[in-house]
């Protein structure tokens, strides 16, 4: 088997499993005990906190540790708004707008659109994007014309790779008084992300994208910004997310991002590891689209230099979005899964539904063309050898899913 499906998750490193397996056995004390087992647990939690703090350069203070993305972008979304409508004496004092893109991953967008169904006082502003999936600038300078409350961007895009940059779009936010938030599941585990260089209030991020355990994540969520909480009870984290913290989930979290923080730089397997698939895949299939942005002013992330100094348009390269012209993507991805290739249509959360990608969609490609569209994805476990090997065989299932659907694809 060859895993390329890293976007949708990673597979847990052995640093981290290893510090897990004492809170799933002996040490598996409440952090609340007021004993030494439970002074244990509070004291890897504190550490954890550290760890993921550090690798964002935020502050412990700033980390609230949840169980995935998913719910660190429900409960910053749900919350502010939830704060924001609660803070006027009158009611109806004034409407709430929120501001986002119609790429965002599922977990901004359905919430966002949800939000706005549930509150008459809510109204949801919807920024296209261009070509190259890139946020259109000129319509988010307008948008931000009707003075947002928030707005909500992802850093980087799970299906293409493109870089939005985050810390203009921030500054540009805060100019016109908007709270800013960003999901930065795909950034955060190959790119140095810095909060306070990028400027965001909130930042969401998913443990198991960055070789942490499934069942954990955190947002940031810079000091002077309240939120409601969306669960009551003990008080917890804050008192932003009530309820016994999973100690051994949030262990493997922090030292995950330990491991990250130390690796991150120096390591560039599976950047090298894509960009050899892409290569051979335009060689074995010279008719499918590579979903790679273009042009002039389009380049690779160098985690080598600041990002804040690299272009306004970069992509990610450990994520490579490959098009087949008559092809359908379940259709593909069963049997390359029958030859040994894990790969995806999309999003995890959304696969095996029927449908377009609304991202693609967004980008303007066509409909047909977005049916047989692959992602395929790459880690730090993934090497060169293993990806031209990948390349080969995807190749050969193409052309041969192609053919037995009377389509000839040379």
């Amino acid at each position: 088997m060859i895993y390329l499906d890293n976007a949708a998750t990673t597979r847990i490193c052995d640093e981290a499993l290893e510090e897990m397996m004492p809170f799933l056995k002996e040490e598996y004390a409440s952090p609340l005990g007021q004993y030494a087992l439970g002074f244990r647990a509070n004291s890897a939690l504190n550490t954890a906190r550290g760890r993921v703090a550090a690798l964002i350069g935020a502050d412990v203070s700033e980390i609230i540790f949840t169980s995935c993305a998913t719910e660190s972008n429900n409960l910053f979304l749900r919350g502010l708004i939830r704060n924001l409508l609660n803070a006027g004496t009158d009611p109806a004092h004034k409407s709430i707008s929120i501001v986002t893109q119609t790429t965002e991953h599922a977990s901004v967008l359905n919430t966002c659109e949800d939000i706005a169904r549930e509150y008459d006082r809510v109204r949801l502003i919807k920024v296209p994007v261009d070509r190259n999936g890139f946020v259109n600038e000129a319509a988010y300078r307008e948008a931000l014309k009707e003075r947002p409350d928030v707005v909500s961007i992802m850093h980087v895009n799970n299906e293409t790779g493109a870089v939005n940059d985050i810390k203009n779009l921030c500054g540009l936010a805060h100019e016109a008084g908007a709270i800013f938030h960003t999901d930065a599941v795909q950034s955060v585990p190959h790119m140095r992300v810095n909060v306070r260089e990028i400027g965001v209030d909130a930042l969401s991020v998913s443990g198991h994208k960055l070789h942490g355990p499934k069942g954990s994540g955190f947002l940031y969520l810079r000091k002077g910004v309240i939120i409601k909480p969306l669960l009551t009870g003990g008080g917890q984290e804050n008192g932003l997310r009530s309820g016994t913290p999973d100690v051994a989930a949030c262990v493997g979290l922090g030292k995950a991002c330990e491991v990250l923080a130390d690796r991150l730089i120096p390591d560039t397997n599976a950047a090298l590891a894509a960009d050899r698939f892409a290569q051979v895949i335009k060689e074995v299939l010279p008719h499918a689209i590579v979903n790679r942005p273009t042009g002039s002013d389009v380049s690779y992330y160098d985690p080598n230099r600041d990002l804040c100094e690299q272009s306004s348009k970069l992509y990610l390269r450990e994520i490579v979005s490959v098009s087949i012209p008559g092809g359908d993507a379940l259709s593909l991805i069963h049997d390359l899964d029958m030859a040994g290739i894990c790969c995806s249509s999309g999003a995890a959360c959304s696969a095996g539904k029927k449908g377009v990608s609304h991202v693609l969609t967004a980008m303007g490609i066509g409909e047909k063309l977005a049916k047989g569209t692959l992602r395929f994805s790459f880690s730090r476990y993934n090497t060169e050898e293993e990806a031209t090997e990948a390349a080969v065989i995807v190749g050969r299932v193409v052309q041969k899913n192609l053919e037995n659907h009377g389509i000839l694809f040379k």
